[in-house]
């Protein structure tokens, strides 16, 4: 039954829809697959994208919360004065959290800075202040909209009340106690050094930049704030997610590395979450009602999240499963979009092969 799993994944390869990943399932904490694809190997380190928002920002959020240094229906303004808007002033961080605050998708801040302080201090001050001048698409709390921008000030607000920067802070507060030896952010200013001798997969081949990204973050917005922020920045190896969402998973059942009642706050499953009812809880994406990026079997009592660069995790707190796959999908062009029709069919695959 694994080499029907094993099969898929080499076809995925052969057909382009990424050309090097890793796939790992879970059962009762217990590793039942575990495999590398493509040009990868089992030690080969992803560009996560946006799974750095629940691993790093959303976890530290959560870690904040439960010692009452941040509450998540303060509004943003008490964290970041300087984020003080007429039109925004009822955004708290759950609107963050939910993707329900009014902010849009996504803007290529990135465009907009000088080249000169492309990756410094001073790019990453005049994307957060275009941030916090950025107008609201919708009205606050009515419609959910996923939204980079959001989490970008939630990584500042992190940054603001610690007094620490987003990636020394996730090294000592969520790798360190969770033995994640192959996560972590890349500033610019320290990858050629700190990281020559470590096997990255490859993402895009980047015109804005002229070259391949390699051991660099791919999101633009990210590298124009210097390659740490709180919606993007994440690299990371299925080993080490799967060791972090093991830690998760006992947190939810009797408590751990969170209080079980932090994480219980976090993952509101019996709660409408905003006036447009979406699937957001916080920090956390649940399988859509239909079509979704899961498949069909993942349980109501399910959280994940995708990444644009192929990446994803799914986990099942009712069945106690969990599917984590890197790819690096966008090498060398972020136009292969084969992934969408894949990673239903892997999931429904891995159910129906692993779990029937």
């Amino acid at each position: 039954m694994k080499e029907s799993i094993s099969e898929a994944m080499r076809n995925a390869v052969n057909d382009g829809v990424f050309p090097s990943a890793q796939l790992l399932v879970s059962k009762n904490g217990e590793t039942i697959f575990h495999e590398a694809f493509g040009n990868a190997t089992l030690d080969t380190i992803f560009d996560c994208a946006s799974l750095t928002k629940p691993i790093s920002t959303t976890t530290l959020i959560m870690q904040l919360c439960a010692e009452d240094k941040i509450r998540i229906d303060d509004p943003i303004s008490r964290y970041l004065p300087r984020c003080q808007r007429e039109d925004g002033e009822g955004i708290t961080i759950r609107h963050l959290l939910n993707h329900s605050s009014g902010l849009p998708a996504w803007q290529p801040y990135y465009q907009t800075i000088p080249t000169d302080d492309i990756g410094k201090p001073a790019g990453k001050m005049e994307v957060i202040d275009a941030v916090c001048r950025e107008p609201l698409a919708y009205k606050t709390g009515y419609q959910s909209i996923y939204s980079d921008i959001g989490f970008i000030l939630l990584g500042e607000i992190i940054e603001a009340v610690t007094k620490n920067t987003l990636d020394k802070l996730f090294a000592e507060q969520v790798a360190k106690p969770l033995s994640l030896t192959n996560t972590f952010f890349i500033p610019l200013n320290t990858s050629t050094l700190k990281h020559l001798n470590t096997s990255f997969a490859p993402t895009e081949d980047c015109p804005w930049r002229h070259k391949v990204m390699r051991g660099e973050v791919h999101d633009q917005n990210c590298y124009a704030m210097g390659g740490v922020a709180g919606h993007a920045g994440l690299f990371s190896t299925t080993t080490d997610i799967n060791k972090f969402i093991t830690a998760f998973v006992e947190s939810y059942k009797s408590g751990g590395f969170l209080p079980k009642e932090t994480v219980e706050r976090f993952l509101p499953f019996r709660h409408k979450l905003t006036e447009c009812n979406s699937t957001w809880l916080l920090g956390w994406d649940r399988p859509s009602y239909t079509n979704s990026q899961a498949g069909q079997h993942f349980s109501p009592i399910s959280i994940g999240h995708l990444g644009f660069t192929g990446c994803s995790m799914w986990i099942d707190l009712e069945k106690d499963i969990w599917i984590v796959m890197l790819t690096n999908r966008i090498h060398p062009t972020t136009i292969n979009e084969k992934i969408r029709q894949f990673r239903p069919t892997i999931h429904n695959t891995i159910f129906e092969e692993l779990f029937a």
